[in-house]
Formats: C-alpha cells, structure tokens, sequence
C-alpha cells in the first residue's frame, strides 16, 4: 500500500482526491460511503468500492495503491470503473476477480478479458473491455483509471 502509519493514511484520502478527481469533474461527488467488507481484498476477499448510485457508477478504490499490481500497458497502477452497464454485486465479483489477474498479468487499454468464470452462467456478458478512462500523476507516479465495458459476443448463423 501506499506510505504506511498515520502519513500513510492522510496519504491514502490525498491520493483519491488526485485519482477520482476527473471521473468527479464529469459525474459529481462519489457516494460517501464505501463498500467494503470484513474481510479485506488483500485478505482474499472483494475489493472496495465507491460508487455513485443514482448513476450505477462504481469504481474500485484500493487496486492502484497496492504496490504488487502489475503496471498496465500503459505504464500506470489503476483503478476498475463501471457507468451504468454493470450491477453492484457484478461489479463487485467481477472487479475483484480482474484486481487479483491485475497482480498477476499486465492489463491495459482495449484489453478483452473473459469473465465467464465468475458470472452467473445466464449472463449475457462473458467478455469485457478495458479502456483508459483517465490517467494522472502523484507523487512522481502515473495512475489511472480503465472503465470495464461489456464486450458482447456475436455468434454468426451457419
């Protein structure tokens, strides 16, 4: 994680500020709360997300501040987003998923994941899309965030 003790945690709050400042530009204030649970990403369980509900936004807000996620493509750590295409109990599966493949894999703009390991077997989305959302810099350091879009897959008639 970012710098630890006390500093670590004024660090963490400024970073977000930084980080969610152009996706706040564009759609308002995030939701104050935070969607968390008992037991934590790094402990293996879903990863935090913030959300602005009244536009089904939800954006993970932990992945770009742990020091073992993988740099994309681009060169930055990041955040996952969603607007309006995704539940949040979707995203919440689907985001911690692709936040543990972020520290294993290199991701990165126009990248196609297969989900449909961790999606009910009904849903219609089995592949998604990242694209580069924003990116900006703290500390000397480049972030972003990639918007996670469906990417339906079309079967031709034979």
């Amino acid at each position: 994680m970012l710098d630890g003790g006390t500093k670590g945690v004024m660090e963490y709050g400024n970073f977000y500020l930084v980080l969610f400042q152009e996706l706040e530009a564009k759609y308002g204030p995030l939701d104050a709360e935070t969607i968390s649970s008992i037991v934590g990403f790094s402990a293996g369980g879903p990863v935090s997300l913030s959300k602005k509900g009244a536009k089904r936004l939800f954006v993970t807000c932990e992945l770009a501040a742990y020091q073992e996620q993988k740099k994309s493509s681009e060169g930055i750590n990041y955040e996952l987003l969603s607007i309006g295409d995704f539940s949040e109990e979707w995203c919440k599966n689907v985001f911690t998923a692709l936040g543990n493949l972020s520290m294993n894999a290199v991701l990165g703009d126009n990248h196609t994941i297969d989900v449909s390991g961790v999606v009910e077997p009904g849903d219609t989305v089995k592949q998604v899309r990242l694209t580069l959302f924003s990116r900006t810099k703290h500390k000397g350091k480049d972030y972003g965030i990639y918007r996670v879009v469906p990417c339906l897959v079309h079967k031709t008639a034979v």
